[in-house]
């Protein structure tokens, strides 16, 4: 049993709806990268008897309706490198999640139900931690030296699929 995790190709510009502004904050662009949807599994049984997934592929995608940018926004490429660091930091969470996944086993069906749901719990609590300090830290990418490390720690873990921590937090 295998778990993938599917992505765009790239985040562009396209992907972002203008609008006057962004409810909520002074931001020039927000991303609303989104947590794959775990739908009609059907377990399979070990041969040890115990339940676990299937294989199966989590894609992260892109909420569009929430993906925005303010009219008239500078749109930067450095503007939009931050909002990728956005998308990757939930890859990277995702993939932590595929890994917990694969490892998945109980003794009924139920029981594996809630170990999933726990798991995706404690991994969507990450995902928005790790968000929120991404921002925090980078000033919303106004903070270019804080900026340069975090796109450094994200390219790195990236390229080690087995990574579970990214600046000191855990994915």
């Amino acid at each position: 049993m295998a778990i993938r995790v599917t992505t765009l190709p790239r985040v562009g510009w396209e992907l972002f709806r203008p609008v006057p502004s962004i409810p909520g904050t002074t931001e020039e662009a927000q991303i609303a990268p989104e947590f794959p949807a775990l739908q009609g599994l059907r377990p399979e049984r070990t041969p040890g008897g115990r339940f676990r997934l299937p294989s199966l592929t989590l894609n992260v995608g892109v909420n569009r309706q929430d993906t925005m940018v303010v009219n008239g926004a500078n749109k930067t490429l450095d503007l939009l490198k931050h909002e990728q660091g956005h998308y990757d930091l939930l890859v990277l969470v995702t993939r932590a999640f595929a890994r917990e996944l694969e490892s998945l086993e109980a003794a009924s069906v139920p029981e594996l139900g809630r170990l999933l749901n726990q798991a995706r719990d404690t991994h969507d609590a990450r995902a928005q931690a790790l968000d929120a300090e991404y921002d925090k830290q980078t000033e919303h990418s106004r903070n270019r030296i804080a900026q340069q490390r975090w796109d450094n720690a994200i390219r790195t873990a990236l390229a080690l699929p087995s990574t579970t921590r990214i600046e000191n937090l855990e994915l």
